[in-house]
């Protein structure tokens, strides 16, 4: 019953796609972890959203694993070409935003409060990353998927999501696990 609450609510934000999921396929994989850790992205140590802040693969497995509901959504943004850095930054800062707004719909509208919502990539509270100094906006902060594991691309899959929504579009994902 609450998760097609959620859903039917979540599903009134800019989102792109809302599904309820068996959070039984959800596998944490050490290989997409170790991508995080070859810094791929410049983030490895670098924010407090990020591995090796957020906790180690396992920890972030049991983490994960404490839940037995999970709910996951995508956005997709046009971007002007696949060149279009500019437009992808403004995409994942737009899905933060969408994450600080789905934690305000739990706490107000659900009054939830044992969840845990994993988005993608920094986390965009700040123009720049406090860290190694303490984290400015803890209660903004958000572990991308990737940073557990979670290989999103299968998950996509898995779960009937495009993971690839055309030429010139950037679609990131978020997971909401209750």
């Amino acid at each position: 019953m609450l998760a097609k609450k959620l859903t039917d609510r979540l599903r009134l934000l800019p989102l792109n796609m809302a599904e309820v999921i068996d959070v039984g396929i959800l596998i944490y994989d050490q290989e997409i972890r170790a991508m995080c850790e070859m810094n791929r992205c410049g983030r490895y140590g670098r924010a407090w959203n990020c591995p090796p802040d957020v906790g180690s693969l396992e920890e972030l497995a049991a983490k994960c694993g404490a839940y037995n509901n999970g709910l996951l959504f995508n956005t997709v943004t046009m971007l002007e070409d696949s060149f279009d850095i500019e437009g992808m930054m403004a995409a994942g800062a737009g899905l933060h935003e969408i994450l600080v707004e789905i934690d305000g719909i739990l706490a107000r509208e659900f009054q939830l409060n044992d969840y845990l919502l994993l988005g993608a990539g920094s986390c965009g509270a700040c123009e720049s990353c406090a860290h190694p100094d303490p984290c400015r906006h803890p209660d903004k902060l958000h572990i991308p998927v990737e940073a557990c594991g979670v290989n999103v691309v299968n998950l996509a899959k898995n779960t009937g999501f495009n993971y690839n929504n055309g030429p010139n579009t950037v679609t990131f994902f978020g997971l909401l696990l209750f």
